[in-house]
């Protein structure tokens, strides 16, 4: 009765606004609201793989969890030793919630599991790309850690628009503060230019409860216990597609001259098995001043050719400065890099800005020794919590109608993760999910690439999932392993339960599995099953990038479906062509539950 009361108080409005309904008086209450900070409370610095407990206490009575943040510093550091240096960022797309790996809610002090969703990042991931449009990327941008895109890192070469290749104003490292500075310092010295931000975000946490608009009852649940698990490094740092060989290669800075020269093109050539220590970027892909050159001082860097996408020269220089050169004799002003020694070209041919192409590229990676392992550091964790005053009368009413027997059930829709293995060479996979929720929506099939990488690799994207081939970026691999799922030469796949086959065709994808094309079918599915998810299909650029299958098991505005009892199976099929990653299905059920809560008791229906 309490809680119908408290939604009233905040939905009233809608209805007012919507001319075709009724008007209805009900009951009002006057309430306040004030945001209290809560800290966490087990340590002050978390690193990866770490543990955050926070705990709302009761006297916070009643809490809007859907206003509730999790605010957070986060600071990014690059191995140690002076030629290790390079741009990183975490996750363009989903900023600082790529940091979580899994979130568990109780009541009490851990007295009872109110909500837990492993893979919290994958499902963050697949809402952030397709529940997506401009407004919603630039308030993530604000708030939660994401990259927006910035024209002053375009691309004029016909590369795809990426968040990935922001340098110009990426909230993870500084801007280069003035236009055409002499940059000749690294990472490791005192000079702002090249130095991390801490980041700080205020996240809204994608779990049932903190998008649950009623009013939590606090005070009935002996308050709330927040246990966040922290991801390991390995798994979220990326380097910038704009220095990337395998991501966006006509996006990377372009090769022009070792003189800078607009004239005849013979003495600005590299000849073949010369000696270089300097030379000059183009101004292609924008790169007109050094406030906009993805490159650092300290980066290792090596060439690859507009038609090759391996490296073409063996040798690999370190970047000593890098300055913006307006000579009238060039022309137009250009970038120059300058390297700590020199390198050869030993590819067998002249370069020049006539002939192919010739990309620089970041070799950081590749060129470490001992292994390349960044980390990151979470500090000053607290919990912004949005309560709810009522009066006291109210307040004491509703406490005596607990003590008379009275019961109060408290909805929200949350997820659960039923997780398979698959290995790349079973081609025809039969999944079962022992589904257990009486009150099903929509089910949400996410095959990430369950491939072991180390940092390196997942940094570089070297031997990383193809997400597409083109004539304008190449092979273009993925930089989200293991956070995104990949549709690897899937070919059709069928849902089985309740001893019916849904739909009662297969569904074809062997149009995305082949890279050039969607399937209409697998849209429509895809579709009913965000909207049953309670994420809004808003944007399907990202289907190639962040592949899924899903299945509406209910439809309505109030439509549920009764799993228990049900032989779930899903059927897919990769004939054809072989697979070439395992993978990890990560089966999100999205369900309602209910918080049952009697006088001196708590119980949760699934």
């Amino acid at each position: 009765m309490f809680l119908e009361l408290i939604k009233l108080i905040f939905f009233t409005s809608s209805y007012y606004n919507n001319m075709s309904s009724f008007f209805a008086s009900s009951d009002k209450i006057k309430v306040g609201q004030t945001s209290v900070s809560v800290p966490a409370e087990n340590g002050l610095d978390y690193r990866p793989g770490g543990k955050i407990d926070i705990y709302v206490p009761p006297t916070s009575k009643f809490v809007d969890l859907s206003q509730s943040k999790l605010k957070l510093n986060v600071s990014l550091a690059l191995p140690s030793g002076d030629n290790n240096k390079m741009r990183l960022q975490l996750d363009p797309k989903i900023g600082l919630h790529s940091l979580i790996r899994s979130i568990r809610i109780f009541s009490g002090r851990k007295t009872v599991l109110l909500e837990e969703i492993e893979g919290y990042d994958i499902l963050t991931a697949l809402r952030f790309d397709y529940e997506t449009n401009d407004n919603l990327k630039s308030k993530r941008a604000l708030t939660e850690g994401s990259v927006q895109y910035d024209p002053a890192c375009r691309s004029t070469l016909g590369s795809l628009k990426t968040t990935g290749g922001n340098c110009f104003s990426n909230p993870y490292f500084a801007k280069v503060p003035t236009v055409n500075p002499t940059l000749s310092t690294s990472f490791a010295s005192s000079d702002v230019d090249y130095d991390f931000h801490v980041a700080k975000g205020e996240l809204h946490l994608n779990t049932g409860l903190f998008r649950n608009e009623a009013v939590f009852p606090a005070l009935l649940t002996d308050g709330l216990f927040i246990e966040i698990l922290l991801q390991d490094s390995k798994k979220v740092f990326r380097g910038l597609d704009s220095t990337n060989r395998n991501r966006r290669l006509h996006l990377n800075p372009v090769f022009h001259s070792v003189n800078g020269s607009d004239l005849a093109a013979g003495s600005a050539s590299w000849l073949s098995g010369s000696e270089q220590k300097s030379f000059y970027l183009s101004r292609d892909n924008n790169q007109t001043s050094t406030q906009v050159c993805p490159l650092v001082v300290g980066e290792k860097i090596t060439f690859v050719s507009d038609t090759d996408t391996l490296t073409v020269n063996g040798s690999v220089g370190t970047i000593a400065s890098i300055a913006q050169d307006t000579a009238a004799t060039l022309g137009n002003s250009k970038t120059k890099i300058t390297l700590s020694a020199s390198i050869t070209n030993n590819t067998g041919t002249d370069w020049n800005r006539k002939s192919n192409k010739f990309f620089v590229v970041s070799n950081t990676t590749e060129s470490a020794t001992t292994g390349y392992d960044p980390t990151f550091t979470i500090s000053d964790v607290e919990l912004l919590v949005e309560q709810i005053e009522v009066p006291p009368g109210y307040e004491q009413s509703m406490m005596n109608m607990m003590k008379e027997g009275g019961t109060m059930n408290y909805d929200y829709r949350t997820f659960t993760n039923y997780r398979y293995s698959q290995l790349s060479g079973d081609n025809v996979a039969n999944i079962r999910l022992p589904l257990i929720e009486s009150r099903a929506t929509s089910i949400l099939c996410v095959p990430t690439d369950a491939t072991s990488y180390s940092a390196r690799s997942m940094i570089s994207c070297s031997d990383t999932y193809v997400e597409f081939v083109d004539s304008q970026d190449k092979t273009t691999r993925s930089s989200r392993s293991g956070l995104v799922g990949i549709c690897d030469n899937l070919q059709d796949y069928q849902f089985i339960y309740d001893g019916k086959i849904n739909p009662s065709r297969k569904v074809d994808t062997s149009k995305i599995a082949a890279k050039d094309s969607i399937s209409q079918q697998w849209c429509i599915e895809a579709e009913k099953s965000l909207a049953m998810a309670d994420i809004e299909p808003l944007s399907f650029m990202a289907f190639q990038e962040n592949f899924f299958i899903g299945r509406a098991l209910a439809l309505g505005k109030n439509a549920v479906y009764d799993a228990r009892g049900k032989d779930f199976n899903l059927q897919v099929e990769y004939t054809g062509t072989q697979q070439d990653k395992p993978k990890l299905w990560n089966n999100f059920v999205s369900h309602l539950r209910s918080l049952e809560i009697k006088n001196g008791g708590l119980m949760v229906m699934r």
